[in-house]
């Protein structure tokens, strides 16, 4: 029966996509994505399915080594691939000229598309009047129920469950904590015991740059926090503050401890997601997204060192509300590039993923979950165990080649369904894995964003976040944020691992260095926040 049902989706599927299936003759589109997956493997569950129901397969290149360096040969040459993402750089490509306006095609090609982002096209329309590209997510509005936050300090599992689940507030009692695990446990499989990492890779180094932020209390805004001050949304830098400098002093003394893993400022990104999937790394800040892969890994294959999230703050005085306000990405999404000859084609597949988000995200009804009696989703313990599996995830069914990148949606489906499967309320808890609910019973919670506030309603914050606010490639506010990411290179290295007695002296140089990079940006983004706040607020949407 499972079979069938299997078999008469896809039958379905393919019927529906009409004239542009055409058995055994595939249009061939390329894409380039910003995201370090590896190559597709030519065949996978969702793959096929969708190729055959699109008569559309890609030629996709992944991102390899640095993004802007990648970028800008690509603009240097203008030998653009038919579609691509390039996260935080889409607007470096719209400057280029290498992204075609995508209103006509979607008013005339795209009815799902028209349907589920009609409501925040203003909020990506150029000030030429163009929308050149599309979010990866839309909906955003919906439940904000889900089993791990979008970020925090993650502890292992192991030094919680030693230490008899201790509720961890503050930075200092994380440090002593992993401090007391390594001094019984300083190996770990025959492996020094790590007791704390985050990765400064130049794709991911805001997992590092950005923690003092977050030790505030505030959610991933990007380089700086915008306070409410007089009534009014100030914009501020965290950067050269005490908490900032108390941030640095701490991985200092850590560092000569022994507890700061120290090849942490030359390992890059896969080496990190390979040292936490060792299980040895005691502690680590990161957004949930960027660790994921970790995670699933040691699910898998090490449940006892699963990493666990906190909101950690600098000292108990601080209110955090580190949870994101839901928001559409303003900035950065999926392209068409002047090269592609068949810009029709291109915005039907979009608008064909985006109206199978079910499929690509739960998978087909009868072996993928099944579908209780008043019409609610849910995976039986053999269908979790797949989904669970992220290898399975990828490679056999194709998830991450189809989701995210592309358009994509969050929230809840009109059937009152979540899209994202983990965030199917009755499946929060029921779908962890039984060491993701040994913590939570030990906690008393059902799933980990319990630990935290609930994020400020999008009425607070309609600007929400700042890190979407882009500054125009080329202008001297953006050679300001250039060479102020070159300081932090060169500068939160020497803070870590300089000798104790030097840390006044180098301190004090990155302030005096990296107060004169903040202005130029701070003021166009104060601009461009009180244009959101008045076009974007309550009483304008």
């Amino acid at each position: 029966m499972k079979k069938f049902k299997g078999l008469l989706l896809l039958l379905v599927l393919v019927m529906a996509f009409g004239a542009l299936a055409v058995a055994q003759e595939y249009k061939e589109f390329t894409l380039f994505s910003s995201d370090p997956l590896p190559d597709y493997p030519g065949s996978t569950i969702l793959g096929d399915i969708i190729d055959e129901a699109t008569g559309i397969k890609l030629k996709r290149e992944f991102l390899v080594g640095d993004l802007e360096t990648r970028l800008g040969l690509m603009i240097a040459s203008g030998d653009y691939p038919d579609m691509m993402y390039a996260a935080h750089y889409t607007q470096r490509l719209i400057d280029a000229g290498a992204y075609i306006p995508l209103e006509d095609l979607i008013e005339e090609h795209a009815p799902n598309i028209k349907k589920y982002y009609a409501k925040y096209f203003d909020m990506i329309t150029a000030p030429d009047g163009h929308i050149y590209f599309l979010p990866q997510q839309a909906i955003p509005f919906g439940p904000g129920e889900r089993r791990y936050p979008e970020l925090g300090f993650y502890i292992n599992k192991r030094v919680l469950k030693d230490a008899g689940w201790p509720k961890i507030k503050t930075f200092d009692e994380m440090f002593e904590l992993i401090e007391n695990y390594m001094k019984k446990n300083p190996t770990y499989k025959g492996q020094p015991t790590i007791g704390w990492l985050t990765t400064f890779d130049s794709t991911y180094s805001y997992s590092t740059t950005n923690v003092p932020a977050h030790l505030a209390g505030y959610p991933n805004e990007g380089g700086f926090v915008a306070p409410k001050e007089g009534g009014k949304f100030k914009v501020r830098p965290y950067h050269t503050g005490q908490i900032e400098k108390y941030y640095y002093q701490k991985l200092n003394e850590m560092y000569h401890k022994g507890v700061v893993d120290p090849e942490m400022f030359v390992i890059n990104y896969d080496q990190y997601i390979e040292r936490l999937s060792s299980g040895r790394v005691l502690a680590t800040f990161a957004q949930h997204w960027v660790l994921q892969q970790a995670q699933d890994i040691l699910n898998r294959d090490d449940p006892d060192s699963i990493l666990v999230p906190f909101p950690i703050v600098f000292d108990e005085t601080v209110e955090e509300y580190m949870r994101d306000t839901p928001y559409i990405q303003q900035t950065q999404g999926m392209g068409i590039t002047i090269a592609c000859k068949d810009p029709v084609s291109v915005i039907k597949y979009w608008d064909y993923l985006v109206a199978n988000q079910m499929l690509i995200q739960w998978g087909i009804e009868g072996e993928h979950y099944e579908v209780d009696e008043d019409g609610m989703y849910y995976r039986t313990e053999e269908q979790l165990a797949l989904f669970r599996d992220p290898n399975w995830v990828r490679d056999v069914y194709g998830r991450q080649y189809y989701l995210n990148l592309y358009p994509s949606l969050t929230g809840v489906a009109e059937d009152g369904n979540s899209y994202v499967p983990d965030n199917q309320p009755s499946m929060i808890y029921q779908a962890a894995t039984a060491a993701e609910k040994e913590v939570m019973d030990a906690y008393g919670v059902k799933s980990f964003t319990e630990f935290y506030n609930p994020p400020k309603p999008w009425e607070e914050v309609p600007y929400y976040p700042i890190w979407t606010i882009t500054i125009p490639t080329g202008s001297p506010a953006h050679i300001e944020g250039t060479r102020h990411s070159d300081m932090l290179r060169e500068y939160v290295p020497r803070l870590v691992m300089s000798d104790p007695s030097e840390f006044e002296m180098i301190w004090n140089e990155y302030v005096n260095r990296t107060r004169p990079l903040l202005q130029l940006r701070m003021e166009y983004i104060q601009e461009q926040l009180e244009w959101r706040v008045e076009n974007w607020g309550p009483k304008n949407l």
